[in-house]
């Protein structure tokens, strides 16, 4: 870790950029995995495959939000150490978080597979569809490590200066998420577990890429010495946890009201949508994640001109990003739909429809998700919660139980966009509210 002076590099614009470009390309090949997974199981299986996927998502979220919360929260302790130019502390850390992350989700993974006949039921599956959720969530929770193990690898990968390698091991998952997904799910006909089992192994193929660069060192201190460090794990990463979560049980409602007014191929449609909603937000966190260390160091080192220099560049790409999509969606959405839906003219218009309406909120997220990823990073986890939750959770179920009163199965598709412009307001005030804290902890500098 002796390499990251880098970040003291005068030309910020050039540095976030060196660090945005291959993690939001990584971040992209990981949506496309997704995607490809569902154009698959989509095309082979027809709604109910898609179905399937979108009602197995919250428990498949949620061990991710685990991931995310132990390696963002043990990354920006490591980042903040380098900053002080503690290398060896930061690499104790690095050691700490990833075996935090394996005891963790171990527990959480044997828990729900115990457990997995009344959590099929409460994701709401209905006779139809329950085989399809079960042949898939059950190879996913038993391999939860598997698929969440590039979330350290990556992270850590950032923080060492090495974002290309975040590239290219996302680059060969994909590769061979494409190869298996053909093999297991149309050559050997394994249906909704072949998905599952060709993205566990892409997943994990990225992460035995990857890990041989990071740095480890055993902690040469008594548990007691590194409490409090555990302790800011969980808390600084807490919202990143939180985010997911909270979009998890967002997805949990929309499902829910869809089974209850239209049916599966309501969340059939929502399933597409939602491809596309995870192609924006992945570039989005991976946007976010170049922010991290480069915030996390330079608050480690006292420099408030960077930090501001840096959260303004990621607005500009973030929104960027948002418009981009945005258009694209208006232009190309049936291209796209066509893709998953395999010629059912019922699921297309439903899916369009959709589209049409929630895509309003990708001019707007791209400043929720930055504003959640700079609090973390600058050690202000409670505001990051209060966004996430703000906007993934609270005002979803406040607009899901109303709009649909007034627009039927418009209101449910305007619920997000609704949710995000509410967010917003928030985010703006509590990133004028952080400036004095930075002050303060920066004017020793």
């Amino acid at each position: 870790m002796e390499n990251n002076t880098h970040f003291e590099n005068k030309n910020i614009t050039k540095l976030f950029v060196k660090f945005a470009i291959p993690c939001i390309l990584g971040m992209l090949i990981v949506s496309l995995q997704m995607m490809i997974d569902g154009m698959f199981l989509g095309r082979q299986l027809g709604a109910l495959g898609l179905a399937g996927v979108n009602l197995s998502m919250p428990v498949i979220n949620f061990l991710m939000g685990v991931a995310m919360m132990i390696c963002s929260g043990g990354s920006v302790i490591a980042s903040i150490y380098l900053g002080k130019k503690e290398n060896i502390l930061a690499k104790e850390i690095t050691t700490i978080t990833f075996l935090l992350l394996i005891g963790v989700i171990e527990i959480l993974s044997i828990f729900l597979f115990f457990n997995m006949e009344f959590i099929i039921s409460l994701l709401g599956s209905n006779n139809e569809v329950y085989p399809y959720v079960k042949n898939y969530l059950i190879p996913m929770v038993l391999g939860a490590f598997l698929y969440s193990s590039p979330i350290f690898t990556e992270t850590f990968a950032r923080v060492l200066n090495k974002p290309n390698l975040v590239f290219f091991s996302g680059f060969i998952g994909l590769v061979v998420n494409i190869l298996l997904d053909y093999l297991f799910i149309i050559k050997l006909q394994l249906g909704m577990s072949g998905g599952a089992y060709a993205t566990l192994i892409a997943c994990f193929s990225s992460f035995l890429l990857l890990i041989k660069f990071i740095k480890f060192s055993f902690p040469k201190n008594n548990i007691y010495f590194y409490l409090k460090d555990i302790k800011n794990i969980f808390y600084n990463g807490s919202s990143e946890m939180l985010s997911i979560v909270a979009s998890t049980f967002a997805v949990y409602l929309f499902n829910r009201a869809l089974m209850n007014t239209i049916g599966y191929i309501g969340v059939s449609a929502l399933t597409i949508v939602f491809y596309i909603n995870q192609l924006l937000n992945i570039v989005l966190y991976g946007l976010s994640q170049a922010l991290q260390p480069l915030v996390s160091f330079n608050l480690g080192a006292k420099n408030l001109k960077n930090i501001y220099h840096i959260l303004k560049i990621a607005f500009f790409f973030g929104g960027g990003v948002g418009i981009t999509v945005y258009l694209g969606c208006l232009v190309g959405s049936e291209f796209i739909i066509k893709i998953f839906a395999k010629n059912n003219l019922e699921l297309e218009t439903l899916t369009k429809e959709a589209l049409s309406f929630i895509s309003f909120a990708y001019l707007i997220s791209f400043f929720n998700i930055v504003a959640t990823s700079f609090f973390t990073a600058i050690e202000k986890p409670l505001e990051s919660i209060v966004v996430s939750i703000s906007r993934s959770l609270i005002f979803i179920a406040i607009f899901i139980g109303i709009l649909p009163q007034f627009w039927d199965i418009k209101g449910i598709w305007l619920s997000e966009p609704f949710a995000e412009f509410s967010t917003l307001v928030i985010s703006f005030f509590l990133l004028k509210k952080s400036k004095k804290y930075l002050m303060k902890i920066t004017k020793n500098n």
